[in-house]
């Protein structure tokens, strides 16, 4: 085989591989696929596609909803909450009925490890205390005392 031969083998195989392939092959592919597209099998198998990749796209967004959504969501209400809170605290805080629910509250939290007993007896002593931070004449604290724990 001499160096023509080869090179007119080469042209002619290249020129039948460009023919079948950028022609030939496309040409009978959409033919076949624009006569399945015609058929009724092809309006099954398009709506189940669409099925799938409509339950698919709703999946990842139940997904990303749950990972991204809603902890933001989560986190937003609890800023929200706490900063609504904390202005209210502040508010109430410089406030007379504010400083005594200070009192009470740590009073009470000191007393939530303590038995029911003491508990029960503490629930009493608060009033008494309270009217005691009111600067009331220690003759009536002491009979509202004797009132309360029943002794008379």
């Amino acid at each position: 085989m001499t160096d023509e031969i080869f090179a007119l083998v080469w042209v002619l195989s290249f020129g039948l591989y460009l023919l079948i392939y950028t022609y030939w092959i496309p040409l009978k592919t959409q033919k076949k696929i624009e006569t399945w597209l015609m058929s009724e099998e092809s309006n099954e198998t398009l709506l189940a596609s669409l099925s799938v990749i409509t339950n698919q796209i709703r999946e990842q967004a139940l997904v990303d909803f749950e990972e991204f959504m809603i902890p933001q969501g989560r986190k937003a209400a609890i800023d929200f909450w706490n900063g609504a809170m904390g202005n209210a605290a502040q508010k109430l805080g410089e406030t007379e009925e504010g400083s005594q629910l200070s009192l009470l509250h740590s009073m009470t939290e000191e007393l939530k490890d303590q038995p029911w007993y003491v508990q029960a007896a503490a629930s009493k002593l608060i009033p008494v205390i309270k009217k005691a931070a009111e600067n009331k004449p220690t003759e009536k604290v002491t009979k509202l005392a004797h009132g309360k724990f029943g002794f008379d």
